[in-house]
């Protein structure tokens, strides 16, 4: 279901003014109109339902407020919210989902857009643009140019699209060297962490190395042309799993979707085929 994703929390009376590009968003993209409500998901990561009160299409404002709120995964709706109370969170997903932190080498153009935007749909929590040896100096060198905004524009307009609850944040590029410390600062005790592979230099297949641990999850994806030696054996020594899938020569920015997808589908249904191999 679609939300709007507002940039700040509604005041003590429960309004929130809000300005160009929200307009453009409810009233020319989604069409409303006065007493149109829609999910609006707040900084804190609460969901509630807003109304809108006013639409000022000279000055391009709309004003909104909060309708009532949202209590459970079923969705159901009390009565309108007190001014200046924090709504409950919503969770349009179980309690056990993933946790993924997605580490992708820096794509070509439209590719890096590509993989952030579905990476957002999926639930990826967090995004983490690595400057690797073989991502083109022109892709690498002016993400402070510009692109760092924009993959921030993705993600908010790809979380209002899809209606995720998982706030998914893009960090700032980093250089391969960096991951190993990053990595200990954003997993847990109980993390995990595989690099994607196209060669099957993997010994060990994705339910086996999933089968054990409950924290966050670390999945790297490498460029054109995939990762140098150099690079995966850092990744491989700051704990890092090969993990090749018998599969098709896929593109980079197809490899990330994939091993995304088949991480949480493992991680989601753990109980069922661990339950089925422990009975066999």
């Amino acid at each position: 279901m679609r939300q709007l994703v507002l940039p700040c929390q509604p005041d003590a009376s429960g309004g929130v003014l809000l300005g160009d590009k929200e307009f453009r968003y409810l009233a020319q993209v989604l069409r409303k109109v006065n007493g149109d409500s829609i999910e609006a998901r707040l900084p804190d990561g609460t969901l509630c339902v807003m109304r809108i009160t006013s639409i000022d299409r000279k000055e391009k404002q709309i004003m909104l407020s909060v309708l009532s709120r949202t209590v459970s995964a079923s969705y159901s709706v009390e009565a309108p919210c007190a001014a200046g109370v924090s709504m409950p969170a919503f969770s349009g997903l179980g309690e056990n989902f993933p946790s993924i932190i997605l580490f992708q080498w820096i794509l070509k153009g439209p590719k890096m857009d590509q993989v952030i935007r579905q990476a957002t749909e999926a639930g990826v929590a967090v995004i983490v643009p690595v400057a690797g040896e073989r991502c083109l100096s022109s892709n690498a060198d002016d993400v402070g140019g510009g692109k760092t905004g924009r993959w921030d524009r993705i993600v908010r307009e790809a979380l209002q699209q899809c209606g995720s609850p998982v706030p998914t944040r893009v960090l700032p590029p980093v250089d391969g060297n960096e991951i190993p410390a990053l990595w200990r600062s954003l997993g847990g005790p109980v993390s995990r962490s595989i690099v994607l592979t196209e060669a099957p230099l993997a010994r060990i297949s994705l339910h086996e190395y999933l089968c054990n641990g409950s924290g966050s999850t670390a999945i790297a994806i490498g460029p054109e042309g995939g990762m140098t030696a150099r690079e995966t054996g850092l990744l491989v020594e700051s704990g890092f799993t090969c993990i090749h899938f018998k599969t098709n020569i896929l593109r980079a920015e197809t490899a990330a979707l994939y091993g995304i997808a088949a991480v949480q589908s493992a991680l989601l249904e753990s109980e069922n085929w661990q339950l089925k191999e422990s009975i066999s």
